[in-house]
């Protein structure tokens, strides 16, 4: 028969292991909100409607150059290179160049990788430029609507790595993308990451209007400076977006599918990840793949009442002793 003392020992080492488990979920709750990447996914193509003026950005480019700063301000994965799959010169890389340039990102480099090698080494992370090291990545328009656009040979190798963008998303990298619907397997990436979210654009009949959008009330948070005669001036545009967007929130709306008549009611550039708003395309978020031996975000109140109802009632035992 265990003495009092040992039961108050035993009790008392129970009580510490709750404690323990309490701080090691917290801190697995704290680790999966503080590495929200932030993102913006655009169905303009801002790159092929901007241009430098004076040493400023002006239009598309200014657009660019604020969701950079935006997104190199709120990368949490220590790194410090934004990195272009696709630029192949000519416009799309200047754009690249100049947003990047003006973004205000001081201590980060950038680099542009260009072939089918390049980009596989970069995401299977044997490349002298990978998500390793890589703080952001950004992906041009598509060829189709800009000259030295994201071409389907480099796409196609991005679509086969959606998991992996996800898991780099996850830790706390950032990713910024241009309208890539012109391309019949454009977003690929990203329909795999949300499977009910519908990409409409040019390659399924266009859209209603071209040359109207206008920002939403958390897209003046993230973009501060930036007006809608700033993104109207940076068109036309080509895709919008329907159905899930998981955790994240519509920044830029323009007329898509005229329903209703002549209302800008449909999403065309899509965020998240930033401070005071959002969310990340990360695994166990809204329409997403569950995360691999993480309790799913719906759990894991249940597990921390679990544990606290354990730690309560084991102070009211050690109380009754």
């Amino acid at each position: 028969m265990p003495t009092v003392l040992q039961l108050q020992l035993s009790k008392t080492n129970t009580m510490k292991k709750v404690k323990q488990i309490l701080a090691a979920t917290g801190l697995v709750v704290g680790f999966s909100l503080a590495h929200a990447g932030p993102i913006v996914i655009a169905g303009t193509d801002a790159d092929d409607h901007g241009f430098l003026s004076g040493g400023v950005n002006q239009t598309g480019w200014k657009f660019m150059q604020l969701a950079m700063s935006n997104i190199g301000g709120a990368v949490s994965n220590g790194q410090t290179n934004a990195v272009c799959i696709g630029c192949n010169g000519s416009q799309a890389s200047a754009a690249f160049s100049s947003a990047f340039g003006l973004a205000g990102l001081a201590g980060w480099t950038s680099s542009q990788l260009i072939t089918t090698t390049d980009i596989t080494n970069f995401f299977n992370n044997t490349g002298a430029v990978n998500l390793s090291n890589t703080g952001f990545i950004y992906m041009p328009t598509t060829t189709y609507n800009v000259g030295g656009g994201i071409d389907d040979s480099q796409l196609g190798v991005v679509n086969l790595n959606g998991t992996n963008i996800n898991n780099f998303l996850a830790a706390g990298g950032g990713l910024f993308t241009q309208e890539q619907a012109t391309s019949s397997i454009g977003y690929g990436w990203l329909t795999s990451l949300l499977p009910t979210l519908v990409v409409k654009g040019d390659n399924s009949g266009g859209v209603a209007d071209a040359s109207q959008l206008a920002l939403t009330p958390q897209g003046n948070v993230q973009f501060p400076g930036l007006t809608n005669t700033d993104i109207s001036n940076a068109t036309p545009w080509h895709a919008y977006f329907e159905g899930g967007f998981g955790a994240l929130q519509s920044l830029i709306v323009g007329n898509g599918n005229n329903f209703a008549a002549n209302i800008l009611d449909d999403t065309v550039v899509l965020g998240g990840g930033f401070a005071g708003g959002g969310g990340v395309i990360a695994c166990g978020q809204a329409n997403q793949p569950a995360c691999n031996n993480v309790p799913e975000p719906d759990s894991l109140p249940l597990v921390l009442a679990a544990l606290g109802g354990l730690y309560i009632a084991q102070r009211k035992k050690t109380k009754v002793l």
